[in-house]
């Protein structure tokens, strides 16, 4: 018993002195509490005065503000996010071209090329169609320019353009092919002058000798072609006798041998030469039989002159010039056929 009784004062003393230590911290929870409050009253009050409340509308403009600055604020982000992914972009294609070989270049590049190529061919298919279609560019005008020998309705006949024709269906190779069939035609240029004329510019061949052909004259021109056969012999031009070129072979259009082509170009050099000595126009015909003794004939002057291999082909002439005048009444043969260095030309005159 005596030792309960003990025990139970000593637990009444502990019970108390933590009874004490719960109200004081309470006591002290209520004085923070108290001046918690105090702190907050002091907020509204300076004194005896209370602090004024922040103007609502200022405060709204002020929200206001800060939203537009933070949208601004985006934009430029956007902008500037927008500014780099540009330059990202551009960056990869700049990696990915300096990662290309110069082969994948070049295919590139022909490929491009290929595709450029198309797209004018097709523009300009179009075009053709169009013109050759439209029948605003039917030929209404047909001209011919440049014909002296041939009458205009010859080489239109010979064209086979008509009238009413697109203008862009008239082949030029066709055309100038139909109309050089005649011999006095030597080139033809076909120009177009929009929307409905078409013109055929001429050059004709012009005949320069001619050739006695059985009882006939084939005229030729100063390239040996021979552009007409006629019974009369042209006033002013000289005959050219002893031809290599076949009687079968003397045929408008034909051309002369190759023999005869050489020697014609000394027989223009003799008429260039006569010419200058103002003696060409007496020439009536030039023997080529013999290329080492060229001979002209001069029927007016009744004399025959024998140039020899036509060297020193100027020389000779004014030998010839000079006997002419010193025999003009004479007929006969004058000589210039022997080496000038070793002989002097001379006239045997006609017995």
């Amino acid at each position: 018993m005596p030792n309960n009784s003990i025990f139970n004062f000593d637990e009444q003393i502990e019970l108390e002195e933590t009874r004490k230590k719960v109200t004081k911290t309470a006591q002290k929870k209520k004085k923070t509490s108290k001046a918690k409050k105090a702190d907050l009253e002091q907020e509204h009050f300076i004194g005896e005065n209370e602090v004024k409340h922040i103007d609502k509308k200022k405060l709204e403009k002020i929200k206001k503000e800060k939203l537009k600055e933070k949208r601004t604020k985006e934009k430029e982000l956007a902008k500037e996010q927008k500014r780099q992914d540009k330059l990202r972009i551009q960056r990869a294609k700049q990696t990915k071209k300096a990662r290309m070989t110069e082969e994948q270049i070049r295919r590139n590049r022909r490929v491009k090329t290929f595709i450029k190529l198309i797209l004018l061919l097709a523009v300009i298919a179009g075009i053709i169609i169009y013109l050759m279609l439209s029948p605003i560019f039917n030929i209404k005008n047909i001209n011919v320019e440049g014909n002296t020998s041939i009458s205009s309705e010859q080489i239109i006949s010979l064209s086979k353009v008509q009238k009413e024709t697109n203008l862009f269906k008239v082949s030029n190779k066709d055309t100038i092919s139909a109309i050089k069939e005649n011999p006095y035609v030597r080139t033809v240029e076909i120009r177009r002058t929009l929307p409905d004329t078409i013109t055929f510019v001429i050059t004709e061949r012009v005949a320069t000798y001619m050739l006695e052909y059985g009882g006939s004259y084939a005229y030729i021109d100063n390239q040996g072609y021979i552009l007409e056969i006629s019974a009369n012999p042209k006033e002013g031009l000289s005959k050219i006798t002893g031809y290599e070129t076949s009687q079968d072979e003397i045929v408008p259009g034909n051309r002369l041998c190759e023999n005869d082509l050489e020697k014609l170009n000394t027989v223009l050099r003799i008429t260039a030469s006569a010419k200058t000595n103002n003696i060409d126009s007496l020439i009536t015909s030039i023997n080529i039989e013999n290329s080492s003794n060229y001979t002209l004939f001069m029927e007016t002057e009744q004399k025959t002159v024998y140039l020899g291999d036509c060297t020193s082909l100027d020389t000779r002439m004014l030998y010839v010039k000079a006997i002419l005048e010193k025999e003009k009444d004479h007929a006969g043969e004058i000589f210039v056929d022997m080496n000038l260095n070793e002989k002097y030309p001379f006239f045997r005159e006609k017995v």
